[in-house]
């Protein structure tokens, strides 16, 4: 009979830890995917910025083609 509460104490445990690890693995993605979309955001907001650059440039140099 010992034994087998031994086992039965096992298993609970083992399953706790799969419960455990169950939830870090769920955090981690979840920081992964928040991480990316950082990421991506950051990088859409430097492609504007460069575009905004770009067009700048070409607007500055028509306004000097008019000017002279």
């Amino acid at each position: 009979m010992i034994e087998y509460e031994l086992y039965k104490s096992r298993q609970q445990e083992l399953l706790a830890v799969a419960d455990r690890d169950r939830l870090v693995m769920a955090t981690l993605r979840t920081r992964r995917a928040a991480a990316k979309a950082r990421r991506a955001e950051r990088a859409a907001h430097e492609v504007v910025q460069s575009a905004a650059a770009i067009e700048s440039v070409r607007m500055r140099r028509n306004l000097q083609l008019l000017t002279r």
